[in-house]
């Protein structure tokens, strides 16, 4: 996975200049992050059994890895409000920054809510995510996602 995010991120997150959000934003965000599966819910379906995300000034590039070796992944690039890579173009996302060490991630399809998550840091190596989910086609859901950083 490490490949992957060496291939995605300089591409995903080559524009120049910063967003007014990504200004606001704490740098003890910015590094690698792995999923803490144990300690995380996943709601809606297959829980994966590998996660990571890379965060930059300029956005993030997440993947995880599940059971059946079916990999996910996309990116957000927050420069100019916020871009998604790799998700079907009738997705659209916006950012909020609530305090420096909180960001609130709405993703929206064709103007229907599918997500809200609330990215928080919790401590210098620690983050927790709480996603609230509107599928299409099942129930709402939540997840609840702690990812610890990686050693630089």
């Amino acid at each position: 996975m490490r490949a992957l995010s060496r291939f995605l991120l300089p591409g995903a997150l080559a524009l120049a200049g910063r967003s007014l959000a990504a200004q606001q934003l704490d740098p003890a965000l910015h590094g690698t992050w792995t999923l803490d599966v144990a300690k995380s819910v996943f709601g809606g379906g297959e829980t994966p059994t590998a996660g990571r995300i890379s965060w930059t000034e300029h956005g993030w590039v997440f993947a995880l890895v599940f059971p059946n070796g079916y990999l996910y992944a996309d990116a957000a690039v927050i420069d100019h409000g916020c871009t998604l890579l790799g998700v079907p173009s009738d997705y659209s996302c916006t950012v909020t920054v609530i305090t420096p060490t909180h960001l609130r991630f709405t993703l929206t399809q064709e103007g229907a809510l599918r997500r809200i998550g609330d990215i928080e840091l919790l401590d210098s190596n620690t983050t927790r995510t709480v996603h609230r989910v509107t599928p299409a086609r099942r129930p709402p859901y939540a997840e609840t996602t702690l990812w610890h950083r990686e050693p630089e």
